[in-house]
């Protein structure tokens, strides 16, 4: 598989926690690494969304498709960590899982809220129009 794919970019990647260079900037790696995951979670989210549309029926690709996002960040977290796992210990900081879960779960609840304040504003919208007729 080494052959086929090259995961040297994860070096890279996993160079931006580095405490010490984090540290010029003031900023702490938790941050960076719960932006990140935020940010690859919603445009997984934007990618397959139209392929889980197509595939079901319009009521199940809200479910289907979260959780399809969800699923494909957590296989590519767990990619990265083996990646950095080399012989016995890994090269990635201590908080990197509960960091990535928190930053997973949190999208989820962002979504359920930005959908439920949705419907809320529209529900209200047409209750004053109805109101005003």
């Amino acid at each position: 598989m080494e052959n086929w794919l090259d995961f040297s970019f994860f070096d890279n990647v996993i160079g931006l926690l580095n405490p010490d260079l984090l540290h010029v900037f003031g900023i702490k790696p938790v941050y960076v690494q719960f932006s990140l995951v935020f940010i690859f979670v919603v445009a997984l989210r934007w990618v397959l969304l139209p392929l889980v549309e197509w595939m079901m029926i319009k009521q199940w690709s809200v479910f289907l498709s979260y959780t399809g996002t969800v699923m494909t960040a957590l296989l590519f977290l767990q990619l990265v960590d083996r990646y950095a796992m080399g012989n016995s210990q890994s090269s990635l900081p201590g908080f990197y899982w509960p960091i990535s879960l928190l930053a997973l779960s949190s999208y989820g609840m962002v979504y359920i809220l930005m959908r439920v304040l949705g419907k809320t504003v529209a529900h209200f919208r047409g209750r004053a129009k109805k109101n005003a007729a």
